[in-house]
């Protein structure tokens, strides 16, 4: 693309021609303000290591996105007596690509000031000067020393429309035309849209850690009212056990009351375990044996609901790097749910399986269970929500947290009167 821009010299427009001479006209009247004169040498002014130091770590990302463009630049330019250059606002040059020992002789070099005060009219420091692209040939260069060459640049702006630098091009006369400034504008584009996303993306980043020291304090201050509620349950279950020892109280009140108090500290212990940050412990584990000793642990409770659990696993065991817990804790979840969908009985499949393509280990919990309204399937990993008279609404919230730590994820399909399968992908390890 940078190629199609070095263009021959008459496809410039006359206005552009008119307002380049009207700028260096200007820019003269502002050389002879500061007491150059034309057969003055440039007044070499130069930063110290410290001060080049700090302008650099200032201007760190401008010259990392400027850089891969002016390596491009100087690949399509003529290899001799050319240099790419960048600078910054205050005309400090930063980077120099390519070889030109005169211009390096005049005062054109890297930590070098490059000003119209300092080296009258020229590309870089008339560029900043005007804020605007500018092209200078041979002798519209105020200092007599710089007729024999010429220099295009472009001013660098940020999100906020500050001029950063600019970028430009110094070569021989002979070898120049107006098309190497379409050069430098097309790439000086590219690196204003590089800073413009570095700048978005920043302003994301802080975002985000706004966002997650409020959630913490919210966290926080959500697990200091969970404790003192929790302390207060304790006490009035105290109290009602109490009064049914003294028979002030009905026993089958106080049982109820004693239940209902149960029911709220066990949503306060699932609640408890969603906002707070799990510590988990990864160790390489067999998923058919954690699996295993899960459907032995629920077998009972099956039974009890005349449901079946048929185990499909392959011969060789699959591994992963799980927290044994808390992987079995979500399997147990998933048992539970599926039993309670099947009020009447029926079959839960749980398989495992490899999708090698992937990476990733496959677990189903597939019931035949009453199913769940398409319209509802969006909601069912939302903390408090539940369709069970007696459920909390954080189970599933918390395998989901579960398995986003384990760097999985977890996937429902439902039907009404069908059944409902949920899948649990995990990256497998040999």
């Amino acid at each position: 693309m940078m190629e199609d821009m070095y263009l021959d010299m008459e496809k410039m427009s006359k206005q552009s021609f008119q307002e380049f001479h009207k700028e260096i006209r200007l820019s003269w009247e502002r050389c002879k303000d500061s007491g150059l004169t034309p057969q003055d040498l440039p007044r070499i002014n130069t930063m110290s290591d410290l001060e080049l130091n700090d302008i650099m770590k200032q201007n760190q990302a401008l010259i990392d996105f400027a850089l891969p463009y002016m390596k491009r630049i100087k690949g399509i330019i003529p290899p001799q007596n050319s240099v790419v250059l960048l600078c910054n606002n205050d005309c400090v040059v930063l980077h120099r690509l390519g070889e030109a020992p005169e211009l390096v002789r005049l005062g054109i070099e890297k930590r070098h000031i490059v000003s119209e005060n300092n080296m009258g009219t020229n590309c870089l420091g008339t560029c900043i000067a005007i804020n605007k692209p500018i092209a200078i040939f041979g002798s519209q260069h105020f200092l007599l020393v710089f007729k024999e060459w010429a220099g295009v640049a472009a001013p660098i702006h940020g999100m906020d429309g500050r001029v950063l630098g600019a970028l430009g091009i110094c070569m021989k006369e002979k070898d120049a035309n107006y098309g190497v400034l379409g050069m430098v504008i097309l790439a000086v584009k590219a690196i204003e849209d590089q800073l413009c996303l570095s700048s978005k993306c920043a302003e994301l980043e802080a975002l985000n850690h706004r966002l997650s020291e409020s959630n913490n304090d919210i966290v926080g201050a959500a697990s200091i009212v969970a404790h003192e509620i929790r302390n207060s349950l304790s006490t009035i279950s105290a109290y009602v056990q109490l009064l049914q020892l003294e028979k002030v109280l009905d026993t089958l009140k106080a049982d109820k009351i004693l239940m209902e108090v149960a029911r709220v500290n066990k949503i306060l212990n699932e609640f408890k375990s969603l906002t707070r940050p799990s510590q988990l412990q990864f160790v390489r584990h067999s998923l058919n044996e954690l699996l295993r000793y899960v459907v032995d642990l629920m077998l009972a409770k099956a039974r009890i609901g005349k449901v079946e659990i048929k185990l499909i696993m392959p011969e060789q065991d699959v591994y992963a790097k799980v927290d044994k817990e808390y992987m079995q804790q979500v399997f147990i979840n998933l048992i539970e749910n599926a039993i309670q969908a099947m009020e009447n009985g029926g079959t839960l499949t749980i398989r495992l399986s490899k999708d090698e393509q992937f990476g990733l280990a496959l677990i189903e919990f597939e019931d035949t269970g009453v199913g769940i309204p398409e319209k509802n399937l969006s909601d069912i990993f939302k903390p408090f929500y539940t369709t069970k008279r007696d459920g909390s609404g954080l189970g599933l919230a918390l395998c989901k947290n579960i398995i986003k730590n384990h760097g999985g994820n977890i996937r429902l399909q439902s039907k009404v009167g069908v059944g409902t399968k949920f899948t649990i992908e995990l990256p497998y390890v040999e």
